[in-house]
């Protein structure tokens, strides 16, 4: 009879949901998850174990073992949005206790209509896939291939954003803060069930300064778009040069049926010391047709290698990587290869390189590969592989 009362509680509960003003999204995911059936190295020096576990992808993503939840509610005028992860993720709301997992706050923020189709302020925690309607990232199914994430809006906060209806035109103000740094610790033991452990850091207006961001796009329909602005890639945190502020603008070409293509340039580096020349240009492009995909990111930049800044680097130089992958959909199942190749103009530098053909089964989210990395600089490094599951689904 319990059993029966509470599931008719929660049918009402979603029912209400249901037939709400704009209504509640719930969602969970096994998401992006790998686990490593086997991996080594191979060369001179090379360990003969084999391994086997939850690891970190040889081309650094996924990573891990994952679990999301998800849950999105609104009406005309207000909205809540709120992502956790069980597993690898951002900043801990629950330590882990003898060996189970963390549980992480990825994004947590309210929103404020408050001009309907014109006006919407946002308050709260963004971070992973929470509010980018400035970044870009290329078509790759599996791995993130992105200008160093240039545009997300991401941290502790308040956006402010002007999008008015069926203009073309959005722009967005973000004041970036490090958020209230509370952390609830469990006691399994004893008389005391939790303390807890709290600071709410408040900066100089000087130094809050710099943790802005603001950017602006405008669309014209079935022919270009263009985005610029100025970001950092992290708070502010006590010195000079810690904000890494950067530029960024990107054009994409919206005109041909069947083409994603993009280019997106940054530059970096203002606010270092000692001061260094950092930019990074990518230039991502997919093409379907039919039941063949096929994907490229390709980056050129300086002190940056693959879209990412380097701010310790000594020596000057350029970077380039290039990052192709090809899938062929039979209809059950996909057969791919992605790859990656890139270098630095150092001296005994090399090659890097990662290749991974795969099949993945389309109704499942389940993908098989075998990923291969290695380098030719002198002196050789040694070479490692892997076979990792990956796993993304979700409802």
């Amino acid at each position: 009879m319990k059993k029966a009362v509470v599931l008719g509680m929660i049918l009402l509960a979603l029912g209400t949901f249901a037939f709400a003003d704009g209504g509640a999204t719930v969602g969970m995911d096994f998401g992006r998850t790998q686990f490593t059936v086997a991996s080594g190295q191979t060369g001179s020096g090379a360990p003969t174990t084999i391994t086997q576990g939850w690891g970190a992808g040889l081309a650094g993503f996924p990573n891990g073992e994952r679990i999301d939840f998800q849950f999105a509610w609104s009406n005309q005028y207000t909205g809540v949005n709120a992502t956790f992860y069980v597993g690898n993720g951002y900043g801990n709301i629950l330590e882990s206790i003898n060996g189970l997992p963390a549980i992480n706050v990825v994004n947590l923020y309210g929103t404020l209509k408050l001009v309907p189709d014109m006006f919407t302020m946002y308050i709260g925690e963004f971070a992973g896939d929470g509010w980018d309607h400035f970044r870009l990232d290329s078509n790759h199914p599996i791995h993130d291939v992105n200008n160093n994430n240039v545009g997300r809006f991401t941290a502790w906060g308040a956006i402010l954003d002007l999008m008015p209806k069926d203009t073309g035109f959005e722009a967005a103000l973000f004041a970036k803060t490090i958020g209230p740094q509370t952390t609830v610790k469990l006691t399994p033991t004893g008389s005391t069930p939790f303390t807890l452990v709290g600071a709410f850091p408040m900066y100089d207006i000087g130094e809050q300064l710099s943790n802005y961001a603001v950017a602006a796009a405008y669309t014209m329909p079935n022919t270009v778009k263009i985005m610029a602005g100025t970001n950092t890639f992290a708070t502010f945190s006590g010195g000079p040069g810690s904000s890494e502020r950067n530029v960024f603008a990107s054009v994409q070409l919206l005109m041909v049926p069947n083409l994603t293509a993009w280019d997106e340039f940054y530059f970096a580096g203002f606010d270092q010391v000692p001061s260094s020349t950092i930019w990074s240009d990518e230039l991502a492009v997919q093409y379907v047709a039919g039941q063949l995909t096929a994907i490229l990111a390709a980056f050129f930049g300086g002190n940056s290698y693959g879209g990412t800044p380097d701010y310790t680097t000594t020596t000057n130089y350029t970077g380039w990587a290039v990052d192709p992958e090809v899938f062929y959909n039979v209809g059950v199942a996909s057969v791919g290869l992605y790859a990656s190749i890139g270098s630095k103009s150092l001296t005994n530098y090399g090659i890097n390189y990662y290749v991974e053909p795969y099949v993945k089964l389309n109704n499942f989210g389940l993908r098989v590969s075998f990923g291969y990395s290695g380098n030719t600089g002198t002196p050789a490094q040694l070479s490692t592989w892997e076979v990792p599951i990956i796993i993304d689904w979700g409802f």
